[in-house]
């Protein structure tokens, strides 16, 4: 049977066989009830599943996404897996959050997800029509019940959830489709519906409502399903709402989105993206697919049934959007990275590393030396930060983050001046500028692990210990504001006597918190805490003081040779202060 003439079998079926038509009671009753079983049994489906998979779902994405094609079949599988393409979505957006997934692979977990989760439409179709639904659906919500309730571990009580939730699923099909066949035999929607492309988009607008409500496109493609298949509309107009349900499951990804990072965003963005561009390109082609669908099914010599026709549909334009991201993937990583951008990003980009200026080796060695005054200024923050009661721990996170994106840029524009043929003064800049770096890079890093700790720990109690304390960290923040070789009154002797201030104020603490511990007034552990907390901070003031040193160096304001760094302290791999001869 050709697909053209699946209507006019619609319209066979909807003759009045019963004379005695629903009423409109039980055609509202009928529709609540069935899309409440349908959502209650996806979410003890999808409940169930998850907590059942434990952990291994989160590992597939943090280890499974290593390419673009992992990426693609991790998104796929895990969407199949669960149920929920808005699960993986969002999860897909908590792991860009945290760095745990780049945004790159990220995308295409996201497009994956698009795909799987058209197997929800396929149980449908192939489950929902084929047989009676209550013989099949009752045994997996008594087996499911069963295991819920005498399961003797948590993983065999999802799984029974997981049942109980797929058999509830396909009753409420049931529901749905009983009410529709009725409904159908007194009202064609199709009459309302305007011809053209005008009604589908119409059509798409309701589909995408419908979901951002109901929050759950699986229930308002199966609600599309039992009304085509009950007569109800064409199949061409389910369709278009089936585009719609793609568009409206965006909603999901925007609102987990907001506050998150500029990663985060840009993956909403890009599933946005996806479906915007996929929704138009299937509506466009709305036609020409649904004829290429019936051509399909009567080449299989299968019936054309609406419930089919739709599930091939749904799963054709979603793997036609994946082909079209193919060439299109770059471009719009790229056009991503360009938008959204948060503050601490804008203060990451290199302002002074431009490429034109390599030609130059001299203006190269400007350039770089103004790059490395601006993460100088990060390290001098970070140490403020970790010196403060209670420490700032946001502040000095931003000031990472920032060092951590500059550095590499730092890096490899050091590595493409390298490549030039360099006299010996200029080689020996570049080294002292990757010493620089190095220097800022393990000052932030001891900042950090300062701060960290001294939120734990908290301010000290005994009076000694505050006074001692404070002095040590009032010196480390007078090193800090000298220490920012952008300032003019910069000094690479003052930071020295700064520094030797620090360094005294630190034995000061640190003969304190030993007599502390001697008298029993610190137990040995809080102590041996606070000790650790002073030399992080004082290691964080040494390498800045360094950094700065350096900077010195590359203004010629000292000669290499009047820098020397000193044994380690404490045999903790710490360098002592270089110290500045003569």
């Amino acid at each position: 049977m050709r697909f053209a003439d699946t209507r006019h079998v619609i319209k066979a079926r909807r003759q009045p066989l019963d004379t005695n038509p629903i009423s409109t009671f039980e055609v509202v009753a009928g529709l609540l009830g069935g899309i409440g079983l349908f959502l209650l049994g996806m979410h003890m489906l999808t409940e169930g599943l998850k907590l059942a998979a434990g952990r291994a779902l989160e590992g597939m994405l943090e280890r499974g996404t290593a390419t673009p094609l992992r990426g693609l079949a991790a998104g796929m599988t895990m969407t199949a897996l669960v149920q929920s393409s808005t699960a993986v979505t969002v999860a897909s957006i908590g792991f860009v959050n945290t760095g745990l997934l780049s945004l790159k692979n990220a995308i295409w977990v996201i497009f994956g997800s698009n795909v799987g989760t058209t197997l929800n439409a396929w149980l449908v179709a192939a489950l929902g029509f084929s047989f009676k639904i209550d013989a099949f659906a009752l045994p997996f919500v008594g087996i499911g019940a069963a295991l819920m309730l005498a399961g003797r571990s948590l993983r065999m009580r999802a799984l029974g959830q997981a049942l109980a939730g797929f058999g509830v699923l396909f009753l409420g099909i049931d529901v749905l489709k009983d009410t529709f066949s009725g409904f159908g035999a007194a009202l064609n929607l199709q009459d309302y519906i305007s011809p053209g492309v005008m009604g589908w988009i119409i059509l798409v607008g309701i589909g995408t409502l419908l979901t951002v409500l109901m929050q759950a496109s699986g229930a308002v493609i199966a609600i599309i399903i039992t009304a085509a298949q009950g007569g109800l509309m064409s199949v061409e107009a389910a369709c278009a709402m089936v585009i719609g349900t793609n568009i409206g499951t965006t909603s999901t990804a925007i609102l987990s989105a907001i506050g998150a990072t500029s990663n985060a965003r840009r993956l909403a963005a890009a599933h946005v993206m996806f479906n915007l561009v996929t929704g138009t390109v299937a509506l466009l082609l709305l036609p020409l697919l649904i004829t290429l669908l019936g051509m399909t099914r009567e080449w299989m010599e299968q019936p054309a049934t609406p419930a089919v026709t739709i599930a091939m549909f749904h799963t054709l334009f979603n793997l036609l959007g994946v082909l079209l991201m193919v060439p299109l993937a770059g471009g719009m990583l790229r056009l991503l990275s360009s938008r959204f951008r948060s503050r601490e990003e804008e203060i990451a980009r290199p302002r002074h590393l431009d490429a034109n200026s390599l030609a130059v080796p001299d203006l190269a060695l400007r350039a770089l030396r103004l790059e490395l005054g601006r993460t100088q200024s990060f390290a001098v923050t970070a140490l403020t930060a970790s010196t403060r009661t209670p420490p700032d721990e946001p502040w000095i996170e931003r000031q990472a983050g920032a060092l951590d994106a500059l550095g590499p840029a730092i890096a490899a524009y050091v590595r493409k001046l390298s490549v030039a043929s360099l006299p010996p003064a200029l080689v020996e800049a570049l080294a002292h500028s990757l010493r620089t770096l190095q220097y800022q890079q393990s000052a932030v890093g001891a900042a950090r692990l300062a701060c960290n700790l001294g939120t734990v720990l908290g301010p000290p109690s005994e009076p000694e210990l505050v006074a001692a304390a404070d002095a040590f960290r009032q010196a480390a923040a007078n090193l800090a504001a000298s220490a920012d070789a952008s300032q003019t009154d910069f000094n690479a002797v003052r930071v020295e006597q700064l520094l030797l201030d620090t360094e005294n104020r630190y034995q000061a603490l640190k003969e304190a918190l030993l007599l502390q511990g001697a008298h029993a007034r610190l137990d040995i552990n809080t102590m041996q805490e606070w000790l650790r907390l002073a030399s992080l901070q004082r290691r964080a003031a040494e390498q800045v003081a360094k950094g700065a040193r350096m900077l010195a160096v590359l203004d010629g304001d000292l000669l290499p040779h009047q820098v020397e760094d000193g044994p380690d302290t404490d045999n903790d791999g710490n360098g002592e202060p270089a110290r500045v001869a003569g």
